[in-house]
């Protein structure tokens, strides 16, 4: 897949919502399109990440888990790991039908790869249990995916699709250790975003969002190769944004734990709109550049459709509907099928049910406390010990 072939004829017709379009409708406050947003990173953030993670280590020490380790952060009160699992699973299927069509279910490890990286948005898992194998999927480890990908002869998209993991539970967890500001700390996601410039939220977004793994996936269900990385890179940035867009739309995407666009300084009320108002315009604006480069080098239908896909999986996918509803969705009985057929019929193993429930218990108690779980003192709570071994 991987090689670097000059720039070809559009292989695809450019989207209709575009640069002259995009003013038109509501998406990110509305203002359209502006020229000249810059791509280049102005925050280190790998000494951060460290940071934090350095953090989360010291925490370590004392044995057991941290506060975050295995929380729910769906804000949709599942019962159950298991009910947490189905979920992202079905999740998975109905993007890899957006995504590859009546294909969607062609490369079952490319199926649970994808599933891989999405649980982790939901569930709070701790970067090394992935690496140990001591997190697992329907009894299906990371390495167990690895190796049938190997066995598949997937080569150096193999490689990057392990590295881009890898980075996605780094990223995922350091967010999810250091959710909020205070007692003068900064938090992460706030260090990014002191000024306009968009550019290091974007990258940050589609690392913990893996789209980048997600897209070598499509152009090996979809046979769109060789790729450029310049093409996986462009329209795994197209479609974590192209989602942040159509959540906009429907008034979702202030639910979201993360936002990209958010203004991380504190500043008088009318100047801190205004500069949310001028990352959010820089954010849309990034997308509607990366889309339009993308059918202009010639990048295949698969590729750019999958930048653009956003549009399309918010506004039907069960996930997205379920958080603007506040909860669940019974999955139904053609749904339950495909997911014991695709990906087994135990999802998860008592341990993490157990652990599950632990964190599920120990929320309640807080919220009914009315304690500030991520806050102030809470946020080094050891709540058990337990030994992974085994």
């Amino acid at each position: 897949m991987w090689s670097d072939p000059p720039a070809a004829p559009a292989r695809t017709a450019r989207s209709r919502y575009n640069k002259q379009t995009a003013h038109l409708y509501n998406l990110m406050g509305g203002s359209g399109y502006e020229s000249g947003v810059s791509r280049i990173h102005e925050v280190n953030t790998w000494p951060l990440l460290e940071a934090v993670l350095k953090k989360a280590d010291v925490a370590r020490q004392c044995g057991g888990l941290l506060h975050c380790d295995y929380t729910d952060w769906t804000k949709k009160r599942d019962a159950s790991a298991d009910q947490l699992t189905r979920s992202i699973c079905r999740d998975t299927i109905q993007w890899m039908a957006n995504w590859c069509g009546a294909d969607y279910s062609a490369s079952p490890v490319g199926l649970h790869y994808v599933a891989l990286t999405s649980i982790v948005d939901d569930l709070c898992i701790p970067p090394l249990d992935v690496v140990h194998g001591r997190f697992s999927m329907y009894g299906r480890t990371c390495r167990d995916l690895m190796q049938v990908m190997d066995q598949e002869h997937w080569g150096a998209d193999g490689i990057h699709v392990l590295l881009s993991l890898l980075r996605q539970y780094l990223f995922q967890y350091a967010e999810k250790v250091d959710f909020e500001n205070g007692l003068g700390h900064i938090g992460l996601h706030t260090q990014l975003s002191q000024t306009r410039a968009v550019w290091d939220s974007v990258v940050y977004r589609t690392y913990t969002a893996n789209t980048y793994g997600a897209a070598i996936v499509i152009g090996r269900v979809t046979a769109s190769g060789p790729l450029t990385a310049t093409w996986l890179v462009d329209s795994a940035i197209c479609d974590a944004i192209s989602m942040d867009l159509a959540k906009s739309g429907l008034r979702v995407y202030e639910q979201d734990n993360h936002i990209p666009t958010d203004v991380g300084t504190n500043q008088a009320g009318e100047q801190m709109r205004k500069l949310e108002r001028e990352r959010r315009t820089e954010y849309h604006s990034v997308y509607l550049d990366l889309i339009d480069d993308l059918v202009d080098s010639g990048a295949p239908d698969a590729i750019v459709h999958f930048g653009r896909s956003g549009f399309l999986f918010v506004q039907i996918q069960d996930r997205y509907l379920e958080r603007r509803a506040g909860r669940r969705f019974a999955i139904r009985p053609a749904m339950a099928t495909q997911l014991d057929e695709l990906f087994g019929e135990k999802p998860t193993d008592s341990t993490l049910d157990g652990l599950f429930r632990l964190r599920w218990i120990a929320e309640n108690v807080v919220s009914e406390a009315n304690i500030q779980p991520w806050g102030g003192g809470y946020s080094h709570f050891n709540i058990t010990k337990l030994d992974w071994e085994r």
